[in-house]
């Protein structure tokens, strides 16, 4: 019972659930008319997912004990859920931005270590990859927070969900797509030399 809910606890940390959250803001932000916002917001994915995936490949290069790939699950569901959480707070001054921190603190730590129990990543591991989501996360709230907060409106937090909730379960295997376009392109020789 206990790896079951771990793994639908990972599931959300999943690329086939974020890439179409990460999209679905991008297109709230965009709708929204905030175009210096939206422009963060993709630089802070590119910084997220790049930095993972260059580490990645660079620790298959030289493969340490305790560190052989950050935690890619950890580092981009702290982006994700970090920011819908900043979004639903920045929207509003009452409980619900209590509630929108709880939760999305909860789920980024309910993932993180669901990737420890599961054996996916070491506690190591998922530290990194929670240090490039909140390096990357910084790099969004920084912008979002100085613009004025929006009428209240918790659009982008119903498209997150009926996203979540549609792909939730769904796997897309980031690290062999990685070996893959590793070994077509020869990137790690150039990362690894």
């Amino acid at each position: 019972m206990r790896r079951t809910s771990m793994i639908v606890l990972t599931d959300f940390g999943d690329l086939t659930v974020l890439l179409p959250v990460t999209a679905a803001l991008l297109l709230w932000l965009l709708t929204s008319r905030a175009w210096g916002t939206a422009a963060w917001w993709v630089i802070a994915v590119a910084i997220c997912v790049g930095i993972t995936a260059v580490l990645k490949i660079y620790f298959t290069c030289s493969p340490a004990d305790a560190l052989q790939s950050p935690s890619g699950h950890t580092s981009l569901s702290t982006l994700i859920y970090g920011a819908i959480a900043l979004i639903v707070a920045h929207e509003f001054d009452d409980w619900r931005r209590s509630v929108a921190v709880v939760i999305g603190i909860g789920l980024i730590a309910g993932i993180a270590v669901s990737r420890i129990v599961l054996g996916a990543h070491s506690p190591l591991e998922v530290a990194f990859g929670l240090a490039i989501g909140l390096v990357a996360l910084a790099v969004f709230a920084r912008p979002y927070l100085r613009r004025a907060p929006p009428e209240p409106s918790l659009r982008p937090l119903w498209y997150a969900l009926l996203l979540i909730a549609a792909l939730h379960g769904s796997q897309l295997h980031a690290e062999t797509m990685l070996r893959a376009l590793n070994h077509y392109l020869h990137i790690g020789a150039v990362i690894c030399a």
